[in-house]
């Protein structure tokens, strides 16, 4: 989650140089703006992504995929049961740096 803190700093703070040359007289828009693209980009890198586990895959689990109950940061779970079949939940972060 740190580096996914620091990116989104990274972003905001450059918002925040972006709008100060754009928007000169109106001083508010500049903190607002970099506040909004923090946030936003922090919410982006946390959305979870799901992705369908093959059966062939959960078979060889150990130990199985049922008893398993790892939570990630924002307390989702890693492993979760959906309409019938099995997805591993990341961070979007966390699946584009770490697969």
């Amino acid at each position: 989650m740190g580096f996914a803190i620091i990116l989104s700093t990274v972003i905001g703070l450059t918002a925040l140089a972006l709008s100060y040359s754009f928007f000169r007289r109106r001083r508010w828009i500049a903190p607002v703006l970099a506040c909004f693209a923090f946030t936003a980009s922090l919410a982006w890198f946390l959305l979870p992504v799901c992705v369908l586990i093959p059966p062939e895959d959960i078979a060889s689990f150990n130990p199985p995929i049922e008893t398993r109950t790892e939570t990630g940061i924002l307390g989702q779970r890693y492993f979760e049961e959906r309409n019938g079949g099995w997805f591993h939940c990341k961070a979007r972060i966390a699946r584009k740096l770490f697969f």
